[in-house]
């Protein structure tokens, strides 16, 4: 299929004529290059079937679309970009088999057939391909060294899709900075600190060496305990000019890094390493519709499609976000440099047909999370089996026994993550557990966190769909299905409360807002802001923190009144199992833990019960976990399920999950006035600012010309 039909998709037919793939062709033949495809495929994050979306449009606008996404629609743009040019490469990189029911109930194993049939090249893991722990990564993803045995709780889900066992990878798996580690985990000892993963691997395309060299997230250690066991990571880049003079060495003469180190840090490599031609980014979401050009002068935005200079020394850089798009970056190889190219991030939108073989790989995932060939899904956290028993599996564990389609809600407004400091999803799941929290803790709560998510799918309301847009699973506009809920929340930590004094909460709050604005891109980390409850922040981007010890938290509240550092505030949220028994997630440093137990696993409105922690010490001992919390904990879902009841026609207002709990300031200027939060210099349309926020000595990623 000619080129121009993918510009068509992406809002510009008028340059059509101009750049099909027969008039670059002859450009390229007229300078005696080459030209080759690479097809970037990102952060799927589980999304087998078309969903909800919002897609942005040039210029910074954006529109509604209600059969987005998917993979069947994925594979035919795939089929297209290689029928359109032969010498390509399909490159996938970031969160993959991880982000809705489907996935974490089968730990993956429900998306696996589907991605095993595109002829993936090259593949480099994102931070949640660890979420079920290393025996699933290794079992899944590794070419060589140990396949651990699964343990039984595994096993639950390992089987229940796709026969016995993990389904593994097809396609090759690349990582240059994930270790073997035997000091927490019994492996060989001739296996510490040697790679997981091949570091690369070289490709010829139409007579052009190519080098695909993979990293993968260095976050993970800072995540859920169990997500790391027997494994080190590290940022990549000490090793990095290694691997760049191995694959010289090996001939290869184009250099792409794909790389789940989030938008920030690629930036900087493209920046610090010359020899790179392209970093295909990945891990913080942001949809590149202009690509980014890096050198060491600093980062420009390369505007509109059509056939660009690289320039002297430079790297590009692009980035799409999930199912959403699909990434085409054309480039010119001339003399084994590349000299132009060409970057569009495709929508997969409405318009897109679904491939029909792809199709009947996702239904048959599909089916038996829906309708009449629904079976129960149970997920068994790890420490729930000890000694290799579970007992029986329908009554611990969090149970799925409702078809995913189920009609659990009604919105009156658009719930869509989209911000990075506050959003109406975020506002809408802190609320629910704040408010069912207050039913169940006799003395109330005092405020309730949400984690600061990056995925999950929107949810429509009926004033933005237009006439004659309709949604692949039958609902109408407004509502809310039960595979939303668990698509904003697709991890299965334990809902719990604890006390924590004012002071552990607003530093461990200061502490995740410099992860997010950091001016050094390698010390920004995974996720958005958190989502707060009965608890507002001023907080100053611009002018903090004034020194490195200083803070960007003006001013805290919690039920109205200011934060008092030396008060014990009762704090609801999540525990992710496995975890040291002084924390919720995001904030450590909580004692007094108790958790949150269903009479009925089935049954979410059943009578929820307060109960201790069941293991306190040696929760992780080598490879073995303990159970912490209850049988039947309570998950978010279980939460937001009897929030929506509780609302009146159980609907999501448009008032009740509006943004200005936290409120950017001036504090340079007396009465903390608000001001609007910073927007990048690079380009105004992304949600994160790459260079970070605050005062410009500390240094960072700079837009050309800033």
């Amino acid at each position: 299929m000619a080129m121009q039909n993918f510009i068509k998709r992406a809002g510009v037919c008028a340059l059509a004529s101009a750049l099909t793939l027969a008039g670059l062709t002859s450009v390229a033949q007229a300078h005696e290059s080459k030209l080759i495809t690479l097809i970037q495929l990102q952060d799927v994050h589980g999304n087998l079937t078309p969903h909800a979306g919002i897609i942005k449009t040039p210029g910074g606008g954006e529109r509604y679309v209600t059969q987005g996404g998917g993979l069947a629609k994925t594979k035919t743009l795939i089929n297209e970009i290689r029928a359109d040019n032969p010498n390509n490469l399909l490159l996938a990189v970031g969160d993959t088999v991880h982000g809705t029911a489907e996935t974490m109930f089968t730990v993956g194993d429900a998306i696996m057939p589907t991605l095993n049939s595109f002829g993936i090249d090259a593949y480099t893991p994102g931070n949640w391909e660890f979420g079920y722990g290393p025996a699933v990564f290794r079992n899944r993803f590794a070419s060589f060294g140990p396949k651990p045995p699964l343990s039984a709780n595994i096993r639950v889900m390992a089987d229940a899709f796709d026969g016995p066992g993990v389904t593994a990878a097809t396609f090759p798996t690349i990582a240059i900075n994930l270790y073997n580690d035997t000091d927490t985990a019994p492996l060989p000892p001739q296996l510490h600190n040697k790679r997981v993963l091949p570091p690369y691997k070289v490709f010829d395309v139409d007579g052009v060496s190519v080098a695909v060299i993979g990293i993968t997230a260095s976050i993970v250690p800072q995540q859920a305990s169990v997500f790391s066991i027997g494994l080190r990571f590290t940022q990549g880049i000490e090793e990095l000019p290694g691997i760049i003079d191995e694959v010289k060495a090996l001939g290869a003469t184009v250099i792409v890094v794909q790389s789940e180190l989030g938008l920030s840090q690629n930036l900087a490599i493209g920046q610090r390493f010359e020899d790179v031609d392209v970093v295909l980014s990945a891990h913080t979401h942001e949809t590149t519709l202009n690509a980014l050009i890096a050198n060491k002068r600093g980062v420009r935005a390369v505007d509109g499609p059509g056939m660009h200079r690289v320039g002297h020394h430079g790297t590009i850089v692009v980035e799409t976000t999930e199912d959403l798009y699909l990434g085409r970056l054309d480039l010119m190889v001339k003399g084994g440099e590349v000299t132009r190219f060409n970057w569009q991030a495709i929508p997969v939108d409405d318009d897109v047909v679904e491939d029909p073989a792809t199709k009947a790989l996702v239904d048959e995932a599909e089916a038996p999370f829906i309708g009449n060939t629904l079976v129960r899904h149970t997920f068994m956290p790890g420490g729930y089996c000890p000694g290799n028993n579970c007992g029986d599996t329908t009554t611990r564990g969090l149970q799925l026994t409702e078809s995913l389609d189920t009609v659990v809600g009604y919105t009156e407004t658009v719930l869509n993550r989209d911000n990075v400091l506050e959003d109406e999803v975020n506002n809408f799941i802190a609320d629910a557990i704040f408010s069912v929290s207050n039913s169940v803790v006799p003395t109330g709560v005092d405020l309730s966190m949400t984690n600061g998510f990056r995925f999950g799918t929107a949810i429509l309301s009926a004033d933005v769909v237009a006439p004659g847009q309709t949604f692949s699973d039958g609902r109408q506009a407004g509502e809310i299905t039960l595979r939303d809920l668990y698509a904003l929340f697709p991890i299965a930590p334990a809902v719990a409360v604890a006390e924590f004094s004012g002071k552990v909460i607003e530093n461990d709050l200061e502490r995740v807002l410099g992860a997010v604005f950091d001016r050094n891109p390698f010390l920004q980390r995974g996720g958005w802001y958190v989502g707060l409850a009965n608890m507002t922040q001023k907080i100053d981007l611009d002018n903090r923190p004034y020194s490195s010890s200083d803070r960007r938290i003006v001013e805290t509240t919690i039920g109205g009144q200011k934060l008092d550092p030396s008060k014990r505030y009762l704090f609801a949220s999540c525990f992710p199992h496995g975890d040291a028994l002084d924390r919720v997630c995001r904030t450590n440093g909580g004692v007094n833990h108790q958790f949150f137990e269903l009479a009925d696993a089935d049954n979410y409105a059943s009578g929820i019960s307060l109960v201790g922690p069941l293991n306190s010490t040696g929760i992780i001992i080598g490879p073995r976990v303990k159970q912490v919390a209850p049988d039947r904990f309570v998950h978010a879902v279980h939460l937001m399920r009897r929030y929506l009841d509780s609302l009146p026609l159980s609907t999501v207002s448009a008032a009740s999950v509006a943004t200005g709990r936290i409120q950017t300031v001036d504090s340079t200027v007396a009465g903390n006035p608000p001001v609007p939060a910073p927007v990048s210099a690079i380009d105004p349309t992304l949600i994160q600012p790459p260079e970070g926020a605050g005062p410009a000595f500390f240094g960072g990623i700079g837009a050309i010309g800033h």
